[in-house]
């Protein structure tokens, strides 16, 4: 008797050929999969028929317990199909906009735009947005606003910020925020280009720094929580950023000490790096890289573990809290949960980076040896042996273990 058809394996014809089966059980939902790595594209076993799988031929038959007639098969249907009109009923509750009804409103959107003013006097709200703004008042930092940038930007050369007037008055104070805690650091000596380091290193000071800057953010809406703004940070728990602002405030609701001591923004660091973020940073930097792009500064390995320390340190510097990664320095130098490039595309493209970085450092030590070589060698050749002592009658007698040397000093003609 032949098997019943939900007993074989589903059979992917396609172009590809399948080198992996998944089966869930022995009686269960049966997979293929055509390749392997990271990101797996699977078949699943839906082949049977609907007809040949509610009527079945007797010799065909299945046990009594995977029958559609039976009762506790059917009510577990029921009730998977009442959970699912239930979730249905909820999300349908919701304010949906779609994205035509969003690209309308942008359209039509006749608001003013935002003052310095109106964003400095909501920003105060919070106390971390004040003492920031106080900070770059007493440096000297110049505010002006720009519809040239997309949000916000700190011009470390001039010492300016930029600000986009027209977003809405939450999204320019968050902008503010990041461009005020890049001046913070640049003020405090740790606002280096990453490129300036070596590739390994390169990649986690840009992360460290792209981090930083969404905990800056976190606080700030927090604060703004605080201070009644209780809509905003409902906007943010549903946002992209969620999982940061729920890793903040479940330690500032523990214990409101954590923001004082720094406990909240370390906890929501390592939220950050726990989650997928760094690829799209480190394939960014690494493209750069791979460009040629480098501004290369610090060439000895040993010299850029050490002020990628001292940088670190530095980041985790903020006012009205302590230090919130002091503590963890030496751990984020190396542990692979910050520096390792888990993306294998990213991984490879870093490979070759570093590889082209040893090689070109390779070929200048041996154009150097060869180039001290030469320049010995005319030395040696200048070099010329005079006749020293003389008899009574005036002719010279050759002394072999006496002579002096003359050499020829090219470069002290123009004196």
């Amino acid at each position: 008797m032949d098997k019943p058809i939900w007993d074989y394996d589903f059979q992917y014809q396609g172009p590809q050929s399948v080198r992996v089966s998944c089966h869930a059980g022995d009686q269960g939902s049966k997979a293929l999969s055509n390749i392997i790595g990271d990101q797996p594209l699977f078949y699943i076993d839906d082949s049977a028929d609907e007809d040949e799988f509610l009527f079945v031929e007797e010799d065909q038959a299945m046990p009594t317990a995977l029958l559609p007639s039976d009762e506790k098969f059917l009510a577990k249907m029921r009730q998977k199909i009442e959970s699912y009109d239930r979730a249905a009923k909820s999300l349908s509750q919701f304010d949906i906009v779609t994205p035509e009804d969003n690209f309308d409103q942008l359209l039509n959107n006749d608001n003013e735009d935002l003052s310095l003013d109106d964003i400095i006097n909501y920003g105060q709200q919070s106390s971390i947005f004040k003492s920031y703004y106080d900070f770059i008042i007493d440096k000297n930092i110049d505010i002006k606003l720009s519809k040239q940038i997309k949000t916000s930007h700190y011009i470390a050369t001039k010492k300016t910020i930029q600000i986009n007037p027209s977003l809405n008055i939450t999204d320019a104070s968050v902008a503010f925020i990041k461009s005020m805690r890049l001046a913070w650091h640049d003020h405090n000596g740790v606002l280096l280009n990453p490129l300036s380091f070596l590739p390994e290193e390169a990649v986690l000071i840009n992360r460290l720094i792209e981090a930083d800057s969404d905990i800056a953010e976190v606080a700030l809406l927090w604060d703004l929580n605080l201070a009644g703004h209780h809509d905003v940070w409902a906007r943010a728990m549903c946002g992209a950023n969620y999982d940061l602002c729920s890793a903040y405030a479940m330690e500032a609701m523990a214990d409101f000490r954590s923001i004082k001591s720094g406990l909240a923004m370390r906890s929501t660091f390592e939220k950050w790096f726990i989650s997928g973020r760094c690829k799209q940073i480190d394939r960014n930097i690494i493209q750069i890289m791979m460009g040629g792009h480098t501004d290369l500064e610090i060439n000895d390995r040993d010299a850029s573990r050490v002020i990628a320390m001292d940088i670190i340190a530095g980041l985790g510097r903020v006012p009205q809290a302590d230090n919130y990664l002091s503590q963890i320095v030496v751990q984020i130098m190396n542990d692979a949960l910050y520096g390792e490039v888990r993306d294998r595309s990213n991984a490879n493209f870093l490979w070759f980076v570093s590889f082209e970085r040893r090689m070109s450092d390779m070929e200048q030590e041996l154009q150097s040896d060869e180039k001290s070589e030469i320049e010995t060698q005319n030395n040696h050749d200048n070099v010329i042996t005079l006749p020293q002592g003389h008899t009574q009658n005036g002719t010279y007698e050759l002394n072999t273990s006496e002579h002096a040397s003359l050499f020829f000093l090219d470069h002290f003609r123009g004196l």
